[in-house]
């Protein structure tokens, strides 16, 4: 089966040619593929010449003792074999864990961009789902977390820049590992120009005043995982519909898992809606009809779920996880610790900062920041 591969050529005789990797399916209904589209439309638009590769579809699983070493060997040698066939790169963006010797020979300057804290959750899923009974099964996991933190360490070391995704994990990858100092760096995440105008649109609508008058609709993004706070996320919601029997909630894109949790009769009664998919095409509708805006994860690399919210015009309760310490400069007053109290104020949440966050979150300026440090690193070798 054949790897998909979008091509974009550009006639520019000073055309970098870039080559984005992502472990991702290459479709914005997915983060990691969403922000690899986004990268590369924006390097498009700078006159750049660009490939974005994924090893989407991958063979069905043979083996399940180790999935994580499976899953690296078959795109190592997917993205090794691709690689063979073309001429080198002037700069290949690459999930560290994928970067392999080819890899490294085939690009001029080779960027190790992060897309989530990838140790970290494994760990948190190691440790929170670790028991007595299962504890033999774990020391095939345990092995398996080991080569997949190799793998990623060397990924590491053969690149000439790491781009960690947001301050919380730049904080973390200087304290732990600190050999890599110098080639560390920081990136944002952001959505698609005409995404942040639909949802400019939706934020100018809405009537902050008129939600005291009614039950208060929160809603809560994400796939349905320890690390995301499901554990304080449900406490919450029990607590809060008993308290406030008028509120309501809607959990989206979780799947069905969030109705083995939960009590039947919040679901029965319709206080507690469960959307197990939707598409980018409602993600507006969804965002046009809440008021509050939840944000629970524990380990997170940077949910754009923040993004979509604040932009939307909506009060957002976050933990301090994700994005979320990068936006609060910009959303003092919409953006808020979770969990929300019981009598919450939508008073003055008319945001001030709209120009300097868009001088910032966009892609257009994520590109810029990125090549000026491409350049930098480039120049100081």
């Amino acid at each position: 089966m054949e790897s998909k591969l979008v091509e974009y050529q550009v006639d520019s005789k000073q055309a970098l040619r870039i080559l984005i990797v992502t472990h991702s399916p290459l479709s914005k209904e997915f983060g990691a593929g969403q922000m690899a589209i986004n990268l590369a439309d924006a390097f498009l638009e700078k006159g750049h010449d660009v490939q974005l590769w994924s090893p989407y579809p991958l063979p069905k699983s043979s083996i399940n003792i180790f999935p994580l070493y499976e899953n690296i060997r078959t795109v190592q040698k997917k993205i090794d074999q691709f690689l063979i066939e073309q001429q080198s790169f002037d700069l290949i963006d690459c999930p560290p864990v994928y970067i392999t010797n080819q890899v490294r020979k085939s690009g001029a300057m080779l960027v190790a961009r992060s897309v989530q804290p990838w140790i970290q959750y494994l760990f948190y899923d190691f440790f929170s789902s670790l028991s007595v009974l299962n504890f033999p099964k774990k020391i095939f996991n345990l092995l398996d977390i080991c080569f997949y933190i190799f793998n990623l360490i060397l990924g590491w070391k053969r690149s000439n820049l790491i781009l960690c995704l947001g301050s919380l994990e730049l904080a973390w990858m200087k304290k732990n590992f600190p050999f890599f100092d110098k080639k560390i760096t920081i990136y944002v995440n952001a959505l698609a120009r005409n995404e942040q105008d639909l949802l400019s649109k939706i934020r100018l609508n809405r009537k902050h005043e008129q939600i005291t008058l009614r039950s208060v609709k929160f809603l809560w993004i994400g796939r349905w995982a320890s690390h995301k706070g499901t554990t304080n996320l449900i406490d919450f919601l029990i607590e809060r519909t008993r308290l406030q029997p008028n509120d309501s909630f809607t959990l989206a894109g979780c799947g069905d898992s969030p109705k083995d949790e939960l009590p039947k009769q919040l679901i029965e009664s319709g206080q507690v809606k469960i959307l197990p998919t939707f598409t980018r095409e409602n993600l507006c509708d969804l965002l046009e009809n809440h008021d509050v805006g939840l944000f629970t994860s524990k380990v997170e690399g940077w949910g754009l779920v923040l993004n979509e919210m604040l932009e939307s015009g909506m009060l957002v309760y976050s933990t301090y996880a994700g994005g979320a310490p990068d936006l609060w400069d910009y959303f003092q007053e919409s953006l808020r610790t979770f969990p929300p109290p019981l009598d919450i104020s939508f008073l003055n949440l008319k945001n001030k900062k709209f120009d300097l966050y868009y001088k910032k979150f966009t892609w257009e300026s994520i590109v810029d920041t990125y090549l000026c440090r491409v350049s930098s690193n480039f120049n100081s070798k």
